[in-house]
């Protein structure tokens, strides 16, 4: 998301806004959610379903964007080729986040739901690791679309066939608290694009 989404609307911000200071603090919807309870975020940037949802917080949809497969050209591509379905991830090397990771608990509960256990070559990464590890040749990660497009030199992008899979990300602020007026001009921002 902070690659993908945010550098266009904290460009305008920034340009709108220029005495402001933004802190951008990357971390899973677990942390994020966990960080704006205790108030130490105004607003997060969330993959919905919340791992537990809480009725102290407001989410707003921001978008639902499809996951890819992506592997190193290098090494024969998974699937069709053309597309992948998860059982063909079965005896897969996956390059795999670290626990906590959104992605990481989606990949994992799609192959189990397809009756195997994921084989990890590498985890533990944040996503810049990860295709950096991917890249390297060291197995294959599901990843949202955006990144793979921004991030895609030195990849094979393939679609994962239908249904395939995607996650919703959500705008996230505290519900018994107003954000303040910054934040909800981000917010503002966020929302029009």
């Amino acid at each position: 998301v902070c690659t993908g989404l945010l550098p266009d609307v904290l460009r305008a911000f920034h340009d709108r806004y220029p005495g402001i200071r933004l802190l951008i603090e990357e971390g899973g919807s677990h942390d994020l959610v966990r960080e704006l309870a205790r108030g130490a975020l105004d607003l997060a940037l969330v993959v919905l379903p919340l791992p537990t949802p809480s009725p102290a917080l407001t989410t707003v949809e921001l978008l639902r964007e499809d996951l890819v497969v992506v592997s190193s050209p290098d090494a024969p591509a998974p699937g069709t080729g053309r597309t992948v379905r998860i059982p063909d991830l079965e005896g897969e090397r996956l390059v795999m986040f670290r626990h906590g990771y959104d992605l990481r608990e989606l990949t994992v509960a799609a192959c189990r739901a397809e009756g195997f256990e994921p084989d990890f070559a590498v985890e533990g990464g944040e996503m810049d690791a990860v295709l950096g590890f991917v890249r390297a040749g060291l197995g294959v990660a599901v990843v949202p679309r955006m990144v793979a497009t921004r991030s895609g030199r030195g990849l094979r992008v393939t679609p994962l066939a239908r249904p395939g899979l995607h996650r919703v990300i959500a705008l996230a602020h505290r519900s018994d608290v107003a954000p303040p007026r910054a934040a909800r001009e981000l917010q503002r921002m966020l929302l029009e694009r």
